[in-house]
């Protein structure tokens, strides 16, 4: 049995926080929520809420240019009751993206700050020469090249995160 379910919204996602458990050696498996609902969530940890000691849910800040945070509130309020003394449920803000906390990872201070984390990633990758490919394969490398330790204190949302995944 793994010990987390993480529930993010793409693929990418998926990727490098497949790749982050792996550095951690954490055991967690990642589902995609796919939709970006609320309600599909709360699906895919009501499907699977005996199998993991706990479970979280990525939900990027930004969207489209649309405030987010009612759905982010929505979906913890509905979580909530899920939650017993087997499972702790919890619900990650990513502030903008989680090109942020790669962002954070490698060194750049206020990454949550930047409008757009991808595209400022996609800068940075190219200024050092390296091709910007977004897949999440390309996702999991990146996330062997980031200083976790660093990325905690530039992140306050990728610590939390980063503390729940291995406590």
């Amino acid at each position: 049995m793994s010990n987390t379910l993480v529930i993010v919204e793409g693929p990418t996602d998926e990727g490098f926080i497949k790749g982050i458990a792996e550095k951690l050696r954490a055991r967690c498996k990642v589902l995609i929520m796919r939709g970006n609902r609320a309600d599909k969530a709360y699906r895919l940890l009501e499907d699977h809420i005996g199998e993991f000691n706990k479970a979280a849910v990525l939900k990027d800040v930004h969207r489209a240019g649309r405030d987010t945070t009612s759905i982010i509130d929505q979906l913890a309020s509905r979580i909530k009751q899920l939650e017993t003394q087997e499972i702790q449920l919890r619900v990650f803000s990513v502030k903008r993206s989680i090109e942020a906390w790669i962002l954070a990872g490698l060194c750049l201070n206020n990454p949550e700050e930047i409008l757009n984390p991808e595209e400022e990633l996609k800068k940075l990758m190219q200024r050092e020469g390296k091709p910007y490919i977004k897949s999440p394969e390309s996702y999991k490398r990146i996330a062997d090249e980031i200083d976790i330790e660093k990325a905690k204190k530039t992140s306050k949302t990728f610590k939390d995160f980063i503390d729940f995944l291995t406590t």
